[in-house]
């Protein structure tokens, strides 16, 4: 089972498109059973909007501020099942007045 992860710092006031950007896995490969974690800095206020295809699984929510990578099963609240050529998409807004990290981990479960 695949699995990515990473760090994605937000700019005060400012959002990231898609912190899948460029990832093996921004465009799913094959059909699979998607498990998504967000997890925000401690001191900051972001909100998250995840898609994977056309489904809608967050829209513009606070996320978690535990400052730390996803820990699974406790942090992975978002599932989809996603055909192969679906675009997954975590987009990203900071709502504070400095720069904050989201840590964000993506778990593929090939169907």
């Amino acid at each position: 089972m695949p699995s990515i992860q990473g760090v994605t710092s937000v700019p005060a006031n400012g959002s990231v498109a898609n912190a899948l950007s460029g990832s093996t896995y921004e465009f799913l490969p094959i059909a699979a059973a998607v498990e998504i974690a967000v997890v925000g800095d401690a001191g900051g206020n972001i909100r998250a909007t995840v898609q994977s295809g056309s489904d809608v699984l967050l829209e513009e929510s606070p996320v978690s501020r535990l400052a730390r990578m996803p820990v699974y099963p406790d942090d992975f609240a978002l599932s989809d099942v996603a055909d192969a050529g679906d675009r997954l998409k975590i987009s990203l807004r900071n709502v504070s007045a400095g720069a904050l990290d989201v840590f964000w981990s993506v778990r593929v479960n090939p169907l």
